[in-house]
């Protein structure tokens, strides 16, 4: 059976296209010997762009948005937190929000003060009508807020959904109990961050805690036994982390990071991992980290490092398939997600070569995969001989 190795590029599609900007000389010779064309994207009806990450990534892996628990959820896995069936996992954002408007959803990615505040909250804020809560870091501004007791739902709205903080409504009525708790925490937290010390040392305070994407547990069927795999992953992001967990995939130790400094050591990571696994995922973020700061120079170089220090190596690989796309858009002129077709390449030694250069316009060649799994798997033959006799 041929390997596969799957390069996921978080963000990296981009309106202005970064990808067509920056100087990729071996993601292009990849390109150019590949079968390249578009995934239309993510398929998510009713769901905030600002949670896009866990829904792609599910889909990606030929999973439904269905499968999908809530990005909290997933989020609470990623970062190894041991939860009961009846918990709920809802993820927050450390935010600067002044008067009704949100100034920054980010706290302007300083961490100074974060670990400090969180333990305070949660010495301060320890239940709430009778529910338990704990409030856990993520990487960076990033965090989880989790809900434990009886009659809890994850049917509520995202207070995160535009310029100003929006109340947690039920999304029915036996969710009132969780929206209530919920909105209740924000009000609690938002009066002890305000005047917390820590925040009088920062530009932006973090004096807001946004939530959205509530989840909970929900079984689904492994990635090895739906493919007959062995699959692992690398990434430095916790949902891409907490996915991996949900689906039964390895998770190979990497420094957590949402703009990776150690590309070169990942991308060997993998070529190593391709001697124990059938299939190994590689999750690059930089890209849309520097999308979501608005800074779209900042993103062409970030690519043109990828280049340099991850597909200098993955050109060298012999005897496997290879597949790149991008997860979604990310907009670097307004740092938000976006939905909409994304480039895609398959390179497999034994099929026909018909692209070019790897970018938005240059990959609407081929084809437009609805299910990216299902098209990479159409060109490892040595895969469909094994999946179909044990079927």
């Amino acid at each position: 059976m041929k390997k596969s190795l799957l390069v996921i590029l978080d963000g990296v599609a981009d309106k202005k296209s970064a990808l067509a900007k920056a100087k990729k000389p071996n993601l292009d010779m990849l390109a150019s010997n590949s079968t390249c064309g578009i995934w239309s994207g993510p398929h998510a009806p009713h769901y905030n762009p600002r949670s896009m990450s866990s829904v792609a990534t599910l889909e990606i892996l030929g999973y439904s948005w269905h499968d999908e628990p809530g990005r909290g959820y997933l989020e609470a896995l990623g970062i190894g937190l041991k939860l009961k069936k009846s918990d709920v996992c809802v993820r927050g954002n450390f935010a600067t929000v002044r008067g009704k408007t949100i100034r920054d959803r980010r706290a302007g990615r300083d961490e100074r003060g974060l670990d400090v505040m969180v333990k305070d909250l949660n010495r301060q804020i320890k239940s709430i009508d009778g529910i338990k809560t704990k409030l856990c870091r993520a990487v960076g501004h990033r965090l989880v807020l989790v809900l434990s007791g009886k009659g809890l739902s994850i049917q509520v709205s995202d207070g995160d959904m535009g310029s100003s903080p929006q109340k947690i409504k039920p999304l029915n009525p036996g969710a009132r109990k969780t929206s209530d708790i919920l909105n209740k925490y924000v009000e609690r937290s938002r009066l002890l961050l305000l005047g917390h010390p820590s925040n009088k040392k920062r530009k932006f305070p973090a004096n807001f805690i946004l939530l959205r994407s509530a989840g909970a547990y929900r079984k689904v069927g492994s990635f090895n036994k739906k493919y007959r795999m062995k699959a692992c992953s690398i990434s430095g992001v916790n949902i891409v982390r907490g996915t991996s967990e949900y689906l039964g995939i390895d998770i190979i130790n990497t420094p957590l990071s949402q703009l990776e400094d150690d590309l070169l050591s990942r991308a060997r990571k993998a070529a190593d991992a391709l001697e124990k696994y059938d299939f190994v995922i590689l999750h690059i973020n930089g890209a849309d980290t520097n999308a979501h700061n608005r800074d779209f120079s900042g993103k062409v170089k970030y690519i043109e490092k990828i280049d340099r220090e991850v597909f200098s190596q993955v050109v060298r690989l012999r005897h496997i398939n290879i597949a790149v796309i991008s997860d979604h858009i990310t907009d670097s002129s307004t740092g938000n997600h976006v939905f909409g077709p994304v480039p895609f390449l398959i390179y497999a030694a034994d099929e026909d070569a018909d692209g070019g250069r790897f970018d938005e316009k240059s990959c609407r060649g081929s084809f437009v995969a609805d299910n990216p799994m299902k098209k990479m798997l159409s060109v490892n033959f040595s895969y469909k001989e094994k999946f179909n006799q044990k079927k």
